[in-house]
């Protein structure tokens, strides 16, 4: 440990990852075929159909959110989604083998003792059966299937927390010395003043031609639009006061409070218009479905353009070419929205790419060059400023660095096995050497114990867990029925 303190915190970090992201199935090892109603049976336990889609939905739906909406069935694909949900599956029928075979069970009073602390299914801080049926209908689920699923995810947590021995004394103060060893430097800052970088037209071009597909035109829609005014009929004071007096709430200012009639008249008198050519709209609408009538204006309009609301959009997103809307309110009148063609994104013309490309160029020549420059001044860095001992965490102990910086200086350079050289952060260089390091800072270890005693923990759990894992997969013969989608 003392020898190679440096790279505990690397070695650690690895192992903890490991465990999470490897690949226990040998996916060019196994037949495909077809067994009734299952993708895979693992020992003694059967991954069905049923398990595989329920989880592959929920897979999907949790990228599909985190990527904006913007997941398809091609990209999943890509991703290789399939075989991260079905790993997924065969890992825990690893694990319920594993419960099987040593009398772990689960009854249905902890089920139901599970259910019940659930705040979803919960009103009034009390369970609520109507409440329960109502979220699993909308996750399209019956309670049988969700209570097996439940009954499953306990089996595996508590065969699981067998294998989550606390930490000794020992590691927790390994642990410690790897994430608070304390290193005193002599640095220097660069920044993107200290360099001058030059635009040769042609290296400029190159560039371009080796990133087009960073440059692409934005996703675009073919449109035929016939908009609809609203009525010209002037409403009388009782209809406006009619209105008002049931759509007040429509009407209120920027702290959410309703507006005095007398203030909203003219937007009023201008919904009621609005509402009064609904039906002309309507009536456009089948005109211009069936070829009775023309729009009155084409045009190409990129996705998301500020020109109609996120209504609107959502219903021209989801159509096919050729569909027609309809009637939406636009400003202040209606539009009828033939969806003519999607046009899809190409990369743009060196041209339409310029400025993008000239500022990306720069910013990359400009990174080269700070490079260069700490790395030549790392090399003799005698007058460089002299730091105290700084640990991870010393964000504000590297003037003139920022806190953010220094946090993105600090964590490269604990993960490095240089002793000096030239860490890169966003628009700024640090050339460093390391002049004194400490292994284990006790104040530090002291003031984070519970912080460190849990992750030890965690990291321990984990090492023996990957150990069952691979114990279980040479006990345990696996066979996939699942067919990979062409």
């Amino acid at each position: 440990m003392q020898k190679h303190r440096k790279y505990l915190v690397i070695t650690i970090w690895i192992s903890t990852i490991a465990f999470v992201g490897a690949g226990f199935v040998g996916w060019g090892t196994y037949q495909y075929g077809s067994k009734s109603n299952s993708v895979a049976v693992v020992g003694d336990v059967p991954v069905t159909l049923e398990e595989f889609q329920y989880a592959y939905r929920n897979t999907y739906q949790q990228y599909n959110q985190a990527m904006g909406g913007t997941l398809d069935e091609a990209t999943a694909k890509k991703m290789g989604l399939q075989k991260q949900v079905l790993q997924s599956l065969i890992y825990q029928a690893l694990i319920k083998n594993f419960a099987k075979d040593h009398g772990i069970v689960v009854s249905d009073e902890e089920v139901q003792k599970a259910i019940l602390a659930i705040p979803a299914f919960q009103k009034d801080g009390k369970f609520d059966k109507s409440t329960y049926v109502a979220v699993l209908q909308g996750m399209r689920m019956k309670p049988k299937v969700f209570e097996e699923s439940l009954k499953n995810d306990i089996l595996i947590k508590k065969t699981l927390s067998l294998l989550s021995p606390a930490a000794t004394p020992l590691e927790v103060e390994g642990f410690g010395a790897a994430l608070f060893m304390a290193d005193r430097l002599r640095y220097k800052v660069f920044t993107a003043d200290d360099v001058t970088v030059e635009i040769d037209e042609n290296e400029l071009k190159k560039y371009w031609e080796s990133h087009k597909d960073a440059y692409m035109t934005p996703k675009r829609f073919k449109l035929a639009i016939l908009w609809v005014a609203p009525s010209e009929e002037e409403p009388s004071n009782e209809e406006v006061e009619a209105y008002y007096k049931e759509n007040r709430t429509d009407f209120t200012d920027e702290k959410g409070e309703i507006l005095p009639l007398e203030k909203v008249r003219e937007k009023v008198v201008e919904a009621i218009r609005l509402k009064k050519a609904k039906k002309s709209a309507q009536l456009a609408y089948i005109d211009l479905k069936k070829g009775k009538k023309e729009a009155n204006e084409e045009k190409i309009v990129d996705a998301g353009d500020e020109i109609f609301g996120a209504d609107v959009w959502e219903a021209i997103e989801g159509a096919v070419a050729g569909t027609t809307l309809k009637p939406k309110v636009v400003g202040n009148r209606y539009a009828v929205i033939k969806v003519e063609e999607l046009i899809l994104p190409k990369p743009k013309s060196f041209e339409e790419a310029y400025a993008d490309v000239k500022e990306d160029f720069l910013k990359t020549k400009r990174a080269e060059a700070l490079q260069k420059m700490a790395e030549d001044a790392s090399k003799n860095l005698a007058d460089a400023t002299l730091s105290d001992y700084v640990t991870r965490d010393s964000v504000d102990k590297l003037p003139p660095l920022s806190k953010a910086e220094a946090a993105a200086f600090l964590q490269r350079l604990f993960g490095s096995e240089k002793r000096s050289g030239a860490i890169l952060l966003d628009n700024k260089a640090v050339s460093y050497t390391i002049v004194e390091q400490k292994l284990l800072d006790t104040d530090k270890l002291q003031q984070h114990k519970a912080f460190v005693e849990e992750n030890t923990g965690k990291i321990k759990s984990n090492l023996l867990q990957d150990n069952l894992i691979a114990r279980l997969q040479q006990k345990y013969p696996i066979e996939i029925f699942l067919k990979e989608a062409e």
